[in-house]
């Protein structure tokens, strides 16, 4: 075999070797099972979990699953204007917590400030002719079969930003917390100490963020885009107890310390078939105390953020269909694969002349 076919061999599997590296390198974005994970940058995380309703499913077009979809921030979705460039809509699958629960979560980079939570499944367009004929790129039956919440803010509440605390305890939630952070009596912040903070850079105050809380949908509250035609539904974000060990429920509730929430009736069980009649989005109005004796509830500690992958590998339907398998990749990784390639096509020229 000449000097010259083994080089131009060499060569060639020096592209695939180092393609194959700078794909493996900078993908990260998703785990082996094509699940969101945060790359390797991500270096501050909130766990944020996500109660999907029994109804979201959909085994005929393979919505079994949540999804998230963000376009601001880190590891960005692609957006419908084209100013971020990532996963397509639905976005990322997110992680399981609990299957028979339809409780999932997402280690979600801490400077992402709108989420959008789906059943992961691609509903396409509806359009509108100018004589008002109306056509589905996926047909009409995957178009309503495809659920997402509204843009939902994700970043952290500050008094204002929202009703239910603003009014939780007559109007005295946020002095509560103020009082806790400042003071030495953390109570009133039970196993959220971390998630309460002084939020200095707009001065805005006391705030809070979203680590392990979980956002439940209102069967009740949703709304549909005039242009798209897509249903959205509103929720809140509660702070999430964990698993009740002696009845065996998830429960969720509007006060951070697990004990003064029972007091004041703001504690609920996670309940995937909560519908409009019976929703499970909101817990008993403070003002109406029924002194809930619920038993002790295994709450979780604040979790570590997360800061990278260990096996890393706009706000409706978008024209872009997704395989609800795949993994995901990022602008940042074409960018990468394609200087890699440049440089492996710059190694085989440089080859072949170094033996000719």
């Amino acid at each position: 075999m000449s000097k010259k076919l083994i080089s131009i061999i060499l060569s060639c599997v020096l592209v695939i070797s180092l393609a194959l590296v700078g794909v493996i390198g900078v993908s990260a974005a998703a785990d082996t099972d094509g699940r969101y994970v945060p790359s390797e940058s991500v270096k501050e995380t909130n766990r944020v979990y996500f109660l999907m309703p029994e109804s979201w499913k959909s085994e005929k077009f393979g919505a079994t699953g949540a999804g998230a979809y963000w376009w601001n921030g880190s590891d960005p979705c692609g957006s419908v204007d084209g100013t971020s460039v990532g996963a397509a809509w639905p976005g990322y699958k997110m992680q399981v917590a609990d299957a028979d629960a339809n409780l999932f979560y997402i280690d979600l980079p801490s400077d992402v400030p709108v989420i959008i939570f789906n059943n992961f499944l691609n509903g396409g367009e509806r359009k509108k002719d100018d004589a008002g004929n109306v056509s589905y790129e996926f047909g009409e039956e995957q178009f309503k079969a495809a659920r997402q919440t509204v843009d939902t803010t994700c970043q952290y509440y500050s008094e204002g930003d929202d009703d239910y605390y603003d009014n939780m305890l007559d109007g005295t939630f946020w002095e509560k917390a103020q009082e806790a952070v400042e003071g030495n009596d953390k109570t009133f912040l039970g196993n959220f100490q971390k998630n309460f903070f002084m939020e200095t850079e707009y001065d805005l105050g006391i705030s809070m963020n979203f680590d392990n809380m979980v956002f439940i949908i209102d069967p009740n509250n949703t709304s549909v885009n005039e242009v798209s035609g897509k249903e959205s539904y509103g929720g809140e974000f509660y702070f999430f107890y964990g698993k009740n060990e002696e009845t065996g429920n998830y429960e969720y509730g509007g006060l951070p310390n697990y004990e003064q929430a029972k007091a004041e009736g703001v504690v609920m069980n996670i309940d995937k078939n909560a519908t409009p009649d019976e929703p499970a989005s909101k817990p008993t109005d403070p003002s109406n105390n029924n002194n809930n004796t619920n038993p002790t509830t295994t709450v979780p500690a604040p979790d570590q953020n997360a800061t990278s992958a260990t096996n890393a590998v706009s706000t409706s339907d978008t024209a872009n269909n997704t395989d609800n398998n795949a993994v995901q990749t990022g602008a940042t990784t074409a960018a990468a694969v394609l200087a890699v390639l440049l440089v492996a096509g710059g190694a085989v020229v440089y080859t072949r002349k170094r033996f000719e």
